[in-house]
């Protein structure tokens, strides 16, 4: 069974999730973004005070998750529901490799790419689909010496991801003088109005999503 435009670039977490094996249903025409994923991270901390890992949970849109199960049951591998749902969890997060898994990820100036995706599952959750996994950092990270910020976003914006409403980041381990804030985005009316232009199968500026992303800083003192 094929799929259209599987020869296109890779865009978005609907195009992944169709390189899994699913397929996306036509959608209705309109604006950006067309899918929203509700997102909760962890920031796992060892016992030096270095922040290890970033652990999230991205909560699919009910409309989404209705679908991906109904398809997952014909075309995910495995006898069991839960080895479907594993199967899909894995091809997702070895498809988001090369996007960063939607994750950029500052310490002070520096660029932190050097990230490995660990432990991913997939589960239903009152009729919602969650995806969980583990970035890991290959060299711990100090936020004592420069604050770690990262962003999760859909570069295309075809998903809005934005922390879960009424939540905001664990720190797990961290200590008492960490504190985490998150700023909300305001992208200029340029760019809202290139959301709005955009219909469901037009992909628009690849760094589109950045706007519309909100950006957390995690600070510690000594």
């Amino acid at each position: 069974m094929s799929y259209p435009g599987l020869t296109r670039p890779l865009h978005c977490l609907c195009c992944l999730l169709l390189l899994a094996g699913l397929a996306l249903p036509a959608g209705p025409a309109g604006a950006h973004p067309h899918a929203w994923i509700d997102l909760e991270v962890t920031a796992v901390f060892d016992g030096s005070g270095h922040v290890t890992r970033l652990h999230q949970t991205w909560l699919m849109d009910p409309f989404y998750s209705v679908f991906l199960l109904d398809e997952m049951a014909h075309n995910a591998a495995g006898d069991t529901r839960e080895e479907k749902l594993a199967d899909i969890a894995r091809q997702v997060i070895e498809n988001l490799t090369d996007y960063h898994f939607f994750t950029e990820i500052h310490h002070g100036e520096q660029v932190i790419r050097d990230v490995r995706a660990e432990n991913p599952t997939l589960k239903e959750i009152n009729g919602r689909l969650a995806l969980s996994f583990s970035l890991h950092f290959r060299q711990p990270v100090d936020p004592v010496r420069a604050p770690l910020r990262y962003a999760v976003f859909d570069p295309t914006y075809f998903i809005e991801i934005l922390h879960a409403e009424n939540t905001v980041p664990h720190l797990e381990g961290g200590s008492e003088r960490c504190e985490i804030r998150i700023r909300q985005p305001r992208p200029d009316p340029v760019m809202v109005a290139r959301a709005m232009a955009l219909d469901y199968d037009q992909t628009g500026d690849p760094d589109l999503g950045k706007h519309f992303a909100e950006r957390a800083e995690i600070r510690c003192t000594d």
